[in-house]
């Protein structure tokens, strides 16, 4: 969901000055799994399409390639560190005081207040990397 909303967030931005692509990749991942439905439904509910979204393992490819890491958790954030000690200094908790619960198996509800703390966070670090 996280990567959905920053690319909807980041489609929107005025002008249009700044190239940022986004991946996600997770640190327990498995590969080629699709959302789950409650995921497809919240995110549908705002107008953005999750449905082609399919999971893949974080691997030090996508570690390198990219600039800056956000985790949804501290403990997340030492796995990499811990598994590319190099890219210590580009891993950033999205809110290291609260970290974002993985929703997985929850009703649709806790998906709704998972989205809204998703949009929160990630319009606070866009801004924080746009200035």
């Amino acid at each position: 969901m996280a990567q959905a909303i920053a690319d909807s967030m980041i489609r929107a931005i005025e002008p249009k000055a700044i190239a940022i692509a986004t991946d996600s990749a997770g640190v327990a991942a498995g590969d080629g799994y699709s959302a789950s439905a409650q995921a497809i439904e919240v995110l549908n509910e705002r107008g953005i399409d999750l449905g082609t979204h399919r999971s893949k393992p974080l691997n030090l490819e996508l570690i390198d390639w990219a600039q800056i890491i956000f985790t949804m958790t501290p403990a997340h954030a030492q796995v990499i560190i811990e598994h590319a000690p190099q890219a210590a200094d580009k891993v950033l908790v999205l809110d290291a005081n609260h970290p974002v619960v993985d929703p997985f198996g929850q009703p649709v509800e806790v998906y709704r207040q998972v989205a809204d703390e998703l949009e929160t966070l990630i319009q606070s670090r866009l801004e924080e990397i746009l200035r």
